[in-house]
């Protein structure tokens, strides 16, 4: 084990793995699952990869007057354990009203 994996070890007390587009590398113009419930996620980021506006929210009611901004073009938004409590853990959703867009979502979750 490497010393950043050590220093994560210790600060969160579990070994952790990395999963990549979990559930999905798009993010539609309806309501979209972007990451699943799991209690065992430390912490979890999303890229919007596409030119049009995303939203997210933690409902199916994610919308342009009902979540968090995330900017076109590389724009992101990180979830993490120690800042977000237990929101990390749940299901989180998407929306592009524009048009649909690629996203980048990574999570990191305990052993």
């Amino acid at each position: 084990m490497g010393v950043l994996a050590e220093y994560v070890a210790r600060k969160f007390g579990v070994k952790t793995r990395v999963t990549v587009n979990p559930v999905t590398a798009s993010c539609a113009v309806t309501a979209t699952v972007l990451l699943q419930n799991n209690p065992d996620r430390l912490a979890a980021t999303v890229v919007n990869l596409g030119a049009n506006v995303m939203y997210l929210a933690w409902d199916r009611e994610v919308g342009t007057a009902h979540g968090i901004y995330v900017a076109p073009n590389g724009g992101a938004q990180m979830f993490i354990a120690d800042e977000d409590g237990e929101l990390v853990g749940y299901e989180l959703f998407g929306i592009a009203p524009a048009g649909a867009v690629d996203v980048f979502v990574v999570e990191v979750e305990g052993e």
